[in-house]
């Protein structure tokens, strides 16, 4: 039976949704079959998974490859309209098999712009019960967890809104659900924030959970912990920032993998090391706050899924993130741990050679860091399948 998992952070460009299509081939890859759901309005996972990477593909045309897939795919607001409203949809799932494993693939709930017409109609729904729409969270549950016999995984990707309702339906529907951020003061105050957030839907949603006399939502999502993510890194080009950017970089990248002359370029700095301790001062805050609600594994359970050399709640630090790769992985379509030097070579920029198999080279290690990173996730995921929580 598969496993919900949610990947929510209302601070955008934390790279989210780079994370969720890369576990979601790696997963693939390992013989896993996922269903991932892109819930976010502005269908980047959607485009990802096509493997949109120009404006003419993604464009409205009646030939374009955007329009041919939404056209045949179901996309999010077309599955709530027919298990919600029992509409009719004739449109059939999104599949990528892998390539690795015959057993393994990928399906696909496309997004869909019309998400912010359900969030009107659903915050209605909830502000006004009766009896016509008391069972609508329920349905909406349902509707989330209803292929679960079929998959290993399903992940869902949710935008980056605190007063979404529908992020606030999918968190009270989930088994568990990870918080992407980035090396950033804003990331920090997000982390902050994830307690008011929770609040406020507990608050909104609390009459609809589910008890001996009413069925409702289960309101047990669980917290795994953070993924720190640098697919989006520091701009502007003042010295002051490049040099904040290479100390992060440096304090946050502990994978086997980095060579000495990365992790010796620069000292680690007062702020990388305010922010490393801040940052685990906000999540384990968090935490405490969610398990106490039944809403987040133990820190034993946290080290046993995700191994005893983590930081609870750290579940990766990803910061091995460059420009040139992620933007070859986008103009060829594909997940960033599907690169080869073939497609390096095909997509890259006229000025650059990206070369992930030279030795020491800054491609290579950035490609073997993700890589491995991207694998422990995954393979901590695949722990948690068959894993027995300790009851709280």
């Amino acid at each position: 039976m598969a496993k919900v998992i949610t990947f929510f952070n209302h601070k955008g460009g934390v790279g989210k949704t780079t994370l969720v299509h890369n576990i979601g081939f790696i997963l693939a890859d390992k013989g896993q079959k996922v269903l991932l759901i892109d819930a976010d309005p502005q269908m980047n996972l959607t485009a990802a998974m096509y493997g949109l990477s120009t404006s003419i593909e993604y464009s409205e045309n009646e030939d374009s490859k955007w329009n041919q897939n939404i056209n045949r795919y179901i996309s999010f607001t077309e599955y709530l309209d027919l298990e919600l409203k029992s509409q009719e949809c004739e449109k059939t799932l999104f599949r990528i098999p892998s390539q690795k494993d015959s057993n393994g693939f990928l399906d696909l709930i496309s997004g869909a712009i019309k998400l912010f017409d359900w969030e009107a109609d659903l915050y209605g729904v909830i502000k006004n019960k009766n009896d016509f729409t008391k069972d609508i969270p329920a349905k909406f549950e349902k509707a989330i967890k209803k292929h679960k016999n079929d998959y290993d995984f399903i992940l869902i990707d949710t935008s980056p809104s605190a007063n979404s309702i529908i992020n606030g339906l999918i968190m009270m529907s989930t088994d568990y659900f990870i918080a992407p951020v980035s090396p950033s003061f804003f990331s920090l105050q997000a982390i902050d924030n994830l307690s008011a957030i929770f609040n406020n839907w507990i608050k909104l949603l609390g009459e609809y959970e589910t008890t001996k006399s009413n069925v409702g939502l289960s309101f047990r999502p669980k917290f795994l912990g953070l993924v720190v993510q640098m697919a989006k890194r520091f701009n502007g080009g003042a010295i002051n920032e490049n040099e904040q950017r290479r100390d992060l970089f440096s304090a946050l990248s502990s994978d086997e993998n980095n060579s000495a002359e990365l992790q010796d370029e620069t000292k680690f700095s007062k702020s990388a090391e305010k922010w490393i301790k801040d940052v685990n001062n906000s999540v384990r805050k968090f935490q405490k706050f969610a398990f106490a609600r039944d809403m987040s594994i133990s820190e034993n359970d946290f080290l046993n899924i995700f191994g005893g050399n983590q930081t609870p709640f750290i579940i990766q630090k990803c910061c091995d993130f460059t420009y040139q790769l992620k933007s070859v992985a986008e103009k060829a379509g594909i997940p960033i741990v599907h690169l080869t030097q073939d497609i390096c070579d095909k997509y890259k920029d006229s000025s650059t050679k990206v070369d992930i198999t030279k030795e020491k080279g800054q491609y290579k290690l950035s490609f073997d860091s993700i890589y491995s990173s991207y694998n422990k996730i995954a393979d901590g995921l695949i722990k948690l399948k068959n894993y027995k929580l300790v009851i709280n």
